[in-house]
């Protein structure tokens, strides 16, 4: 069989990947039907990518893009500390569909990489694969240590956002930041930076 002929495991959805641009799925495919149906093949096959990718980017075109957290978080949750590449590829695509809490929430996953699974039990809409938890059950009684070893510092935050194209959101943290901070250098020398790069937009 040659290398341009597939057989899609969908009658009518395309087996390649999206592209970033502005493609949309096709008028003849019921939005409902493809995401019950890639839904159900992540329940099935919880590491299956390409159905993870296609999930990721029907989310962005329905429902004003309310169940894109969830199938992000799904990716993330099956990738754990793998595949940050294309986690940071997703993400990016995602940003302008998604609200600042989940970039910072997914920003600081990709960051903060660790062994232990400390995110992706909180339930987001959208999700098939977690469990609703806030965190893993061996962290009840050390809840406190666990956030703070996986909480970034203002700084850390803001570079996040800066990395995504978030301008207006790093410099709201910096501002905030430095209010609690002022002699801060670190935080007054990211800020004047951010501060140039909106005014030369």
């Amino acid at each position: 069989m040659s290398s341009d002929k597939f057989v899609s495991i969908h009658p009518i959805l395309p087996l390649v990947f999206p592209s970033l641009s502005t493609e949309t799925v096709s008028d003849e495919v019921d939005a409902d039907s493809a995401w019950n149906y890639y839904s159900h093949d992540i329940q099935r096959n919880p590491k299956n990518l390409k159905s993870h990718t296609r999930r990721i980017f029907l989310a962005m075109q329905r429902d004003n893009a309310s169940l894109l957290p969830g199938a992000l978080q799904d990716l993330f949750i099956v990738l754990n500390n793998a595949g940050t590449q294309l986690r940071i590829r997703l993400l990016k695509a995602s940003v302008p569909y998604l609200k600042k809490a989940d970039i910072i929430y997914f920003a600081t996953w990709i960051k903060t990489e660790t062994t232990e699974q400390t995110k992706g039990f909180n339930w987001l809409p959208g999700s098939m694969l977690a469990d609703g938890l806030l965190e893993p059950d061996k962290h009840l009684l050390s809840k406190k240590q666990a956030i703070n070893k996986n909480k970034l510092s203002a700084l850390e935050e803001a570079r996040s956002c800066i990395e995504y194209g978030q301008l207006d959101l790093a410099k709201k943290i910096l501002e905030d930041a430095l209010k609690l901070d002022k002699d801060n250098p670190a935080l007054k020398k990211e800020l004047t930076e951010i501060l140039k790069s909106i005014d030369t937009k």
